[in-house]
């Protein structure tokens, strides 16, 4: 185990971004909320990462069609020197029938309490999470729905003395097309003295964008089906030569999102959703008209990452795994290399990748059994959560994406498209990118 400290916001908030891009992508709503004071703690980040990812998923997996309600909390634990951990995972909406639900308590090894008289539509479950130690609880309420929970105590501090910066009433605008996330973002930009105006129209957010008196602003696009690329560009033409003055212009998109391998139009940044607790705090601390007094301390420290991302190429043609590691090597990758897929699996016990080259035609376990094991195993809390991507002479995208990849990329293998793909499916994901 390696052990450092982290702020557990950033951590929780990268675990629930694959899991929540997964769910956009399921046609799923989402609604996620953070906004707990500064704070270290102390343990195996990836052990971490795994365990958290471990409820969420379960959550996501419950629902057909609805709501995923992700919500994390840290607060000072009951003796000196410890933290208590709470991850809430809640479902609303279609649920899978009661055998998918049964299997899936089986997987994550919990046990059903004795039922209550009070309550006999009321089901409820309990275990220990494998990966860090503390209590899994399950609730599920028929006419409300199902809630997943994780808590945990363990080393760390919370610094709530510490003084974290303040918009003082600056404005926030959020253009969301309708998407029901805007309404979480709007609650954690309050915590930092945002005043939040929300807009499902394009001319009114570009009007408020240019007229709005406050000295700093923070102006995003959430991506919906009316909010994409062209609407920044159509936002920026009605906007016209009148001077923004200071404002952040943010194109806030999923994770994996087809735009994170583009160029931004003029003036704008494109960052995954959920933000990071430190990108809020990047945001706030421009608007904060005493920011020279906040501490640099107070800003929630991203985890430690390696400058060179490392992908496990995994290929039975010794000349494609050659091929495929020096391309990428030459992109700035590390790689290491697997001959089948069961020796992808094995190694990917032992040594997690921040991304997976998998080629699909192998004898024994295919691609797409490989990625199904390792997914199964992602859930399960016994490897970390990382994309897989096809690397297939044959097949297509949407055969990739309907066995369970996150990407796709056709041989033979070419520099820039294997940089697009993987800045695509990392960004936001591994830590650093």
């Amino acid at each position: 185990m390696s052990v450092h400290s982290f702020d557990f916001g950033e951590l929780f908030t990268l675990s629930a971004r694959p899991v929540i891009a997964s769910a956009v992508q399921r046609g799923l709503a989402f609604y996620f909320d953070y906004g707990s004071p500064p704070n270290r703690v102390a343990g195996d980040a990836q052990a971490f990462r795994r365990g958290i990812y471990r409820v969420l998923s379960a959550a996501s997996q419950v629902l057909d069609a609805g709501a995923l309600i992700l919500a994390g909390e840290i607060a000072p634990g009951p003796a000196p020197g410890t933290v208590a951990v709470r991850v809430d995972a809640a479902a609303s909406g279609v649920r899978c029938d009661d055998a998918g639900i049964d299997t899936l308590l089986a997987e994550l090894e919990l046990v059903r309490d004795p039922v209550d008289p009070a309550l006999p539509d009321v089901v409820t479950a309990r275990g220990t999470c494998p990966v860090l130690g503390g209590d899994v609880l399950y609730r599920c309420v028929p006419s409300a729905g199902v809630l997943f929970s994780l808590l945990l105590t363990c080393e760390g501090e919370v610094r709530d003395e510490l003084r974290t910066p303040d918009a003082h009433g600056c404005s926030a605008l959020i253009l969301h097309g309708g998407d029901q996330s805007a309404h979480g973002l709007s609650r954690r930009l309050q915590g930092f003295g945002w005043h939040v105006r929300q807009f499902d129209s394009v001319e009114a957010f570009a009007e408020a964008v240019v007229s709005d008196s406050c000295a700093h602003r923070l102006a995003i696009a959430i991506a919906s089906e009316g909010v994409d690329v062209d609407t920044l560009v159509q936002l920026t033409t009605l906007a016209g030569p009148a001077p923004l003055g200071s404002v952040d212009l943010i194109h806030a998109v999923r994770a994996g999102s087809p735009v994170l391998g583009t160029p931004a139009p003029p003036g704008w940044d494109f960052r995954v959703v959920p933000f990071l607790p430190s990108e809020i705090w990047d945001f706030t601390r421009r608007a904060d008209p005493d920011a020279p007094g906040v501490p640099q301390e107070s800003r929630p420290t991203p985890l430690e990452s390696s400058p060179r991302p490392r992908v496990l190429v995994v290929d039975d043609d010794e000349v494609n795994r050659i091929i495929a590691s020096g391309l990428l090597q030459m992109i700035g990758y590390d790689t290491l290399s697997a001959s089948s897929g069961d020796e992808a699996i094995a190694m990917c016990r032992r040594v997690s990748p921040d991304a997976v080259l998998m080629d699909i035609n192998m004898p024994g376990l295919d691609g797409y059994e490989a990625t199904a094991v390792l997914k199964r195993l992602q859930k399960a809390g016994g490897i970390p959560p990382f994309p897989i991507i096809a690397a297939t002479a044959a097949g297509t995208q949407a055969r990739s994406m309907a066995g369970g990849l996150d990407g796709h990329l056709s041989k033979p293998l070419l520099a820039d498209d294997l940089r697009l793909q993987l800045h695509r499916a990392l960004k936001g994901l591994a830590t650093g990118l």
